[in-house]
């Protein structure tokens, strides 16, 4: 598969995932919690998908990276928020969102280590 369709995938789907958590955060109903951990579910799931793919098409399967492992840690802390949303409070939610993605944004682009 082309590895422009893995990129899409993957920015499109942080993008929903990060707005989705944020939110479930600003208005966390009880009632949508099911439907909001499936969606969320599935979306880091395409994000994952995503990933691996452009790692296997561009960096040929090389996933010992530091950067690498800092950004798949950062992503599953951020897929994990959409449950926390409920038991922990909004500006945690959302302080950790904005440094997770930040993290793996910067990790991607400067590739540190």
């Amino acid at each position: 598969m082309d590895p422009k369709i893995y990129y899409f995938l993957h920015v499109f789907s942080i993008i929903l995932l990060t707005g989705l958590t944020f939110a479930i955060a600003a208005n966390p109903q009880k009632h949508k919690k099911k439907i909001m951990a499936i969606v969320t579910g599935i979306l880091a799931l395409i994000a994952f998908v995503g990933g691996f793919g452009l790692m296997a098409k561009l960096h040929n399967n090389n996933f010992g990276q530091g950067w690498v492992i800092v950004k798949i840690l950062a992503w599953l802390f951020v897929s994990g928020l959409g449950g926390m949303a409920y038991k922990k409070s909004k500006s945690f939610i959302q302080a950790g969102l904005v440094v997770s993605v930040g993290i793996a944004v910067f990790m991607v682009y400067f590739r540190p280590f």
